[in-house]
């Protein structure tokens, strides 16, 4: 168990985002080849906690800052479902060619039906 940001959450969104942003901005692959390193805004961040469907509101205002609660403790189980789930946004076709868009309020069927769907863990 250790205790963590909203930052903390934020830098492992931004690696797995680092790794596609440039599909999502429609660069050429030969832009790709000059371009290898590529960086996320912060407006492009943000377009990103909003609209992944797996995260519930919560998590997402803890994440962006919006919460009183400035640190929450995870197991490291949690910090890997984490992962996978940003991981699975950031390479999801939605994500990648669709228009920004709020979740409405993340994936249809909730936590109480999705395995999918991750909340904060407290």
């Amino acid at each position: 168990m250790i205790a963590v940001t909203g930052e903390y959450l934020i830098n492992i969104i931004e690696r797995r985002v680092n790794q596609t942003i440039g599909l999502r901005r429609n660069l050429s692959a030969a832009e790709l080849l000059t371009e290898p390193l590529l960086y996320p805004t912060n407006e492009e961040i943000a377009d990103f906690i909003l609209s992944i469907p797996y995260f519930d509101e919560r998590l997402k205002n803890f994440i962006l800052g919006f919460l009183t609660e400035q640190t929450i403790i995870i197991s490291q189980t949690w910090e890997i479902a984490f992962s996978v789930r940003t991981g699975r946004w950031a390479e999801s076709d939605e994500w990648l060619h669709g228009a920004f868009r709020l979740s409405m309020n993340s994936l249809e069927d909730h936590q109480h039906n999705n395995a999918d769907f991750l909340t904060l863990p407290y």
